[in-house]
Formats: C-alpha cells, sequence, structure tokens
C-alpha cells in the first residue's frame, strides 16, 4: 500500500496529492467536531478516521515533496503520447488509484494497512 500511496503521489503530482488529501480532512474535520462534542461517537469515530487516512497519504506527499523526489504530474499526464507510456509502465495504475480512494474513505482502514505494512517490512510506519 505504501507504494501505491508513492507512486499515486508522483504521477498526479505531490503538490496536487497532498491538496487534495488535506481538502477531505478540512471538509470533515467541523463534522467530526460536531459529533464528537453531541454525544455521536460512532459518527464522530468514523470522521476521524477517514481525516487519520487522509493525512496518511497527504504526509506521505509531504515527505516525497522534502525529499524532492521528482514528479510527473497532471499537466504531464494530459499529454496523449506521456498517458500511453505511463499506463505501460503502471498497468495497475486504475486499481491502485482506486484502491487508496476507496480506503481512504473505509475508516481506519488505509492508516492500519500502512502501518502493519511498514510494521512486517521494517519501514518507518508513518509519514
Amino acid at each position: 500500500m505504501i507504494q501505491r500511496i508513492k507512486t499515486h503521489n508522483i504521477l498526479n503530482g505531490i503538490k496536487f496529492s497532498i491538496a487534495e488529501f488535506v481538502i477531505i480532512p478540512l471538509v470533515i474535520v467541523p463534522f467530526a467536531i460536531y459529533y464528537l462534542t453531541h454525544a455521536q461517537l460512532v459518527y464522530g469515530l468514523v470522521a476521524a478516521g477517514i481525516i487519520l487516512n487522509c493525512l496518511t497519504v497527504a504526509g506521505f506527499g509531504l515527505r516525497q515533496l522534502l525529499n524532492k523526489e521528482k514528479e510527473i504530474g497532471l499537466q504531464r499526464l494530459l499529454d496523449k503520447r506521456e498517458r500511453e507510456d505511463i499506463r505501460r509502465a503502471n498497468p495497475h495504475l486504475f486499481k491502485d488509484t482506486l484502491m487508496i480512494t476507496l480506503t481512504a474513505l473505509l475508516p481506519y482502514v488505509l492508516f492500519v494497512l500502512v502501518t502493519y505494512e511498514s510494521l512486517i517490512s521494517g519501514r518507518e510506519s508513518r509519514p
């Protein structure tokens, strides 16, 4: 899952990926606060899980940005030839992007998967 996140960030543009996975928590935080302060613990925990998942992806993006990793970015994806090259080099790209998006919206799933993968592979568990 970690490699999927990093590849997603590189292909879409690291800054863009950070932005997209920070916007979601910004929208959800007010709901989480409301739910948690109005004794709706289940909804509050669901919102907190989605926030945590999104910040996991954004955290990897921030690390990649600070490490000055090269990115492809959305502008290059608009070029048909570039898109074909990327598709050939990453045959599971659509599936991987879908998996990141779905797991980000399922509370705690992405965070747990990344943490587990980090622990069994010896990689850092947090961005």
